[in-house]
């Protein structure tokens, strides 16, 4: 198991106790995996700011700090690609607010119908956008999708209200088929719905139940197979539902509880480095996270994901004994950078050996690099300790 070493670490300022919920890279993106060099990264944090920050520094811009961004901040998200220069947040206040990343003025708002917004969706080239719910009381409640265009925000185009019963955790676009929204809640449901369709009966495409609660669940690009993250450390992926009527579905790829499996206690996301997938799980009473390669073995069933943990990459000491609540990968400065429930942003980056190694390197997978340096070292320690060396280097090799 290969380890990143902590090269930075800051607070942004931010008052004590706060959390710092989300962590973004507001650079030009070609598709939802290929990012441009971070130009700076975006935050959002439990007193409600929005943070511009220097990715080389971590530290806030001059004039990188957007306070009460909402009351109550739980959304943030990109809106443009390209070029890039908006991004979105939203709150309990029941408010999307759109921000400039270059005048950090705030250029348009829309309110929503239901206050308490508890995840957001924006794709400005289709002029969508769309906002999930939260369900503020124990018990089955109703949890709205609400879907504007982007052009007239007075009121939405189209309301589905029927679909979920509990907070709205996640809601995803598919690029390649646009009109799919995904939607996932603690209800235990992912839907799919087909947003060209005029009502909720019609555009409701695929109801898939996770039978837990879901805290994170998307498409796996390029293709339409779906995850699914419970609240009690769950994974399963499933199959978009064919449109031919006579094709049966694939059985569910289901995994149980993966603490153990994973040697974790909580899973923070599915996490994207580049165009692989891994499972971000931390385990905070150990103080690490493990980013745990997910792949698709292609010999197998249509959907036989398998995970590679003998590959894993840790982050030693995480964030103490918080949760780390996001994780982005900047694949271009090969850097992490990780946010938390003790407040800080922290920058992860390869051993300077292995950074120099890498360069000409770039049409590997990255952890497969990583994994074959770490048996080439291996091997070079191996073949030291039988060339008769004295006594004293075969001591210093000598494994732990």
């Amino acid at each position: 198991m290969a380890p990143l070493v902590q090269s930075l670490s800051s607070n942004l300022g931010l008052p004590p106790n706060s959390y710092i919920y989300k962590i973004l890279s507001t650079s030009p993106r070609q598709d939802p995996l290929t990012y441009s060099n971070t130009d700076q990264l975006a935050v959002i944090s439990s007193d409600d700011s929005l943070r511009f920050l220097d990715p080389t520094t971590l530290q806030v811009f001059p004039d990188g700090i957007i306070q009460h961004v909402n009351t109550g901040v739980t959304c943030l998200e990109r809106v443009d690609d390209p070029p890039s220069n908006l991004i979105a947040t939203a709150g309990r206040d029941g408010f999307i607010n759109f921000w400039d990343k270059r005048s950090r003025e705030k250029v348009m708002f829309i309110q929503s119908p239901n206050k308490l917004i508890s995840s957001l969706v924006c794709n400005n080239q289709r002029n969508f956008i769309a906002a999930g719910i939260e369900n503020p009381d124990d018990g089955p409640g109703v949890s709205p999708v609400l879907i504007w265009d982007q052009r007239n925000v007075q009121s939405p185009q189209l309301e589905l209200v029927e679909s979920h019963t509990d907070t709205v955790t996640t809601l995803q676009l598919h690029p390649d088929l646009p009109t799919l929204l995904l939607s996932a809640s603690t209800d235990g449901l992912i839907n799919i719905f087909d947003t060209s369709k005029p009502d909720e009966e019609d555009a409701l495409y695929q109801v898939i139940n996770h039978r837990s609660a879901v805290a994170h669940a998307g498409f796996m690009f390029p293709n339409t197979d779906i995850y699914a993250l419970g609240t009690d450390e769950t994974l399963s992926f499933y199959g978009l539902q064919s449109q031919k009527e006579d094709e049966e579905e694939p059985a569910p790829k289901v995994f149980g509880d993966v603490r153990e499996q994973l040697n974790c206690e909580y899973l923070a996301k599915l996490h994207w480095i580049g165009d692989e997938a891994f499972i971000a799980a931390g385990k905070h009473s150990s103080n690490y996270l493990d980013i745990v390669p997910v792949q698709k073995n292609l010999q197998g069933g249509p959907l036989q994901y398998e995970y590679d943990i003998e590959s894993s990459i840790r982050l030693p000491g995480g964030h103490g004994e918080e949760i780390i609540r996001d994780v982005f990968t900047d694949a271009n400065s090969h850097t992490t950078y990780t946010c938390g429930e003790d407040g800080f942003i922290r920058a992860w980056k390869l051993p300077e050996e292995d950074v120099t190694m890498l360069i000409d390197e770039e049409t590997e997978p990255t952890f497969k690099k990583i994994k074959d340096r770490k048996e080439k070292r291996k091997d070079k320690k191996e073949k030291k300790k039988h060339n008769g060396d004295d006594e004293g280097r075969k001591a210093r090799y000598k494994p732990y």
